[in-house]
């Protein structure tokens, strides 16, 4: 592969291209341990290599080939249980519709679906279950590298579902909480939290068509408007690079690689759905621009400075995605509907995958599902 449909900052098209919407999700870039997976009592098998020489820069996988390997290093939904990262498996009681959940503390954050279409982000605790007290209409939710800060936006409706004005962003580690009000904000999503400074976009209509980046001190309570960004969708874990997403003629979108600091536009394509990053920041996830029924014939990794795809793969069916570490993605698959699928675990730098969990025949997206992906 080369570089896919990419415009660079100089504004040459390298390829042409066919462009469809881009997922615009609640949620915040994907989270992963920035260190390497942690040594499991229960691997089956040693870390994918990272150092092996690329022999081809697409890869065909074959499920019921794949050699076992350890479980994921990074939370993850099997039914009703939170299962790996940091801490034991959590098991959230109830019937509501699990949303996203982050580890936290011992515990999980978990926003839960409330009748239709509402929401409330509670606090789960291995022995004790759901606990005292939650927050109503948390629609985002995102934890630092380490796991040591989280941070939750709201995005309020009224009684028929439209957009209600006047949201909230919260951050908070294991010593203190902070609360940032936003009354002119339709929705406040979090994007990506780095220490104790929250990435959140702040809708600026109605309908969410437009939105804001903003960085929220929470220490000193400054918040600061990057204006360059236009939609902003993706923020990686260094506060260094985002995804913005832009439209285009006759109902296209494109996704573009912008720098936070200076707001210059490092590439864009209008192939590709960009999801999330690497923790090192030098990779972006991304899948095709636009997913209809089932799921994704590939996913891909793209350099974030070039463009450049580093590796795809394909040959299953692609529900979902995260960055385990730096050269490790995590993905739910399966081979078609009503057909066994798992978590696999594939290298960047070898493009060898091996299962992290066995195959099992469950519901699509219902059972089996990444808390770090984009949704």
């Amino acid at each position: 592969m080369g570089r896919p449909n990419v415009r660079t900052g100089n504004g040459r098209l390298a390829m042409g291209v066919a462009a469809v919407a881009v997922l615009a999700v609640a949620g915040g870039a994907a989270f992963a341990a920035h260190r390497g997976p942690v040594a499991s009592p229960s691997a089956a098998a040693r870390p994918l290599a990272a150092t092996a020489t690329p022999v081809r820069s697409t890869v065909k996988v074959d499920l019921g080939k794949l050699p076992t390997g350890r479980p994921p290093q990074v939370a993850y939904v099997s039914g009703r249980t939170i299962r790996g990262g940091l801490g034991e498996d959590v098991t959230v009681p109830g019937r509501q519709e699990i949303i996203r959940a982050v580890r936290y503390d011992g515990d999980a954050l978990v926003i839960l679906e409330v009748g239709m279409g509402g929401s409330e982000l509670v606090r789960v605790s291995k022995d004790q279950g759901i606990l005292p007290g939650s927050t109503p209409a948390v629609a985002s939710l995102v934890t630092s590298v380490n796991e040591d800060a989280v941070a939750y936006g709201t995005a309020r409706t009224n009684a028929d579902h439209t957009s209600r004005q006047g949201n909230a962003v919260y951050w908070r580690n294991a010593f203190t909480d902070n609360k940032l009000d936003r009354p002119e904000d339709w929705a406040s999503t979090v994007l990506a939290v780095v220490g104790d400074t929250v990435y959140f976009a702040a809708s600026t209509d109605r309908d969410g068509q437009t939105s804001t980046l903003n960085v929220w001190h929470t220490q000193t309570g400054q918040v600061d408007l990057l204006k360059s960004f236009r939609s902003p969708a993706v923020v990686d874990f260094q506060g260094t690079n985002g995804v913005d997403q832009i439209s285009g003629a006759a109902q296209t979108f494109c996704s573009a690689i912008r720098e936070l600091a200076t707001g210059s536009q490092l590439w864009r394509t209008c192939e590709y759905s960009l999801n999330g990053f690497t923790p090192d920041g030098r990779t972006v996830i991304a899948t095709p621009d636009f997913r209809g029924e089932g799921g994704d014939p590939s996913t891909t990794a793209i350099d974030s400075r070039s463009g450049a795809v580093r590796r795809q793969w394909t040959g299953v069916h692609f529900l979902g995605a995260t960055a385990e570490d730096d050269d490790h993605l995590l993905m739910v698959v399966d081979t078609g509907e009503n057909t066994a699928g798992a978590i696999i675990r594939c290298s960047i730098g070898s493009g060898a995958c091996e299962l992290a969990t066995a195959p099992t025949r469950t519901p699509r997206r219902d059972t089996l599902r990444l808390m770090g992906e984009r949704f």
